[in-house]
């Protein structure tokens, strides 16, 4: 099993979240990949596995979005996404869409987990590979104050094919009102923290029925 892990928050090697799940993914016995954002310079050698999205000379524009590229918090880039002009994201999602593109070939991936509903989501999706979404409350507000980011999340969720809610409460909130009554897609979602002691193997699971629902099994 061959997945990329897609985190909106810093990922560099060695000391982030994206890792402490990859390492318990690869235990459970899959090959794993990386790609988010990195405060690592683009010419610097990255370790293997590692596709670094290096925002931070088009953050450069925007205070606010350098500091939350800066920071390193997926919070906190979720929140300055919300704000930025438009064209400023635009920059942003086509310096992530090559850099995913480029992971996606190299891993030719299996299933690819993305970490919290963003502007990262729907170009995970776009690689054609079978996608499972890791969706917290802070993810929907920041979505839900912008309109265009909005449609966005909610297209690519439902386009994924599989999601995961951090808690009962953010299960209900997609029901409700991002889902749009899409029963299938509903029963797909999962429930769970990606801070759980088991959550690698959760993450591993729910990638590999993904797979399964994408070839019918």
């Amino acid at each position: 099993m061959r997945i990329l892990l897609i985190d909106h928050g810093c990922c560099d090697h060695p000391h982030t979240r994206a890792h402490r799940l990859r390492q318990g993914i690869e235990a459970a016995g899959a090959r794993v990949a990386i790609c988010g954002p990195s405060r690592r310079h683009g010419l610097d050698e990255q370790p293997p596995g590692m596709h670094g999205i290096h925002l931070n000379d088009v953050a450069a524009a925007s205070r606010t979005f350098l500091a939350a590229v800066e920071n390193g918090s997926p919070e906190a880039f979720l929140a300055a996404v919300a704000e930025v002009p438009s064209r400023l994201l635009g920059l942003a999602r086509e310096t992530a869409r090559q850099t995913i593109a480029e992971a996606a070939d190299a891993l030719y991936p299996d299933a690819i987990f993305v970490l919290h509903a963003g502007i990262l989501t729907d170009l995970a999706v776009e690689t054609g590979a079978p996608v499972v979404v890791y969706v917290t409350e802070a993810d929907l507000e920041a979505a839900a104050s912008r309109p265009s980011l909005r449609r966005l999340v909610i297209s690519a969720l439902g386009s994924s094919d599989g999601l995961v809610a951090a808690d009962a409460h953010v299960a209900s909130t997609l029901w409700q009102g991002w889902l749009e009554g899409d029963a299938d897609q509903c029963g797909r979602c999962e429930t769970w923290a990606i801070e759980a002691p088991d959550a690698a193997v959760r993450a591993a699971a729910a990638c590999t029925a993904a797979l399964a629902r994408r070839r019918g099994e």
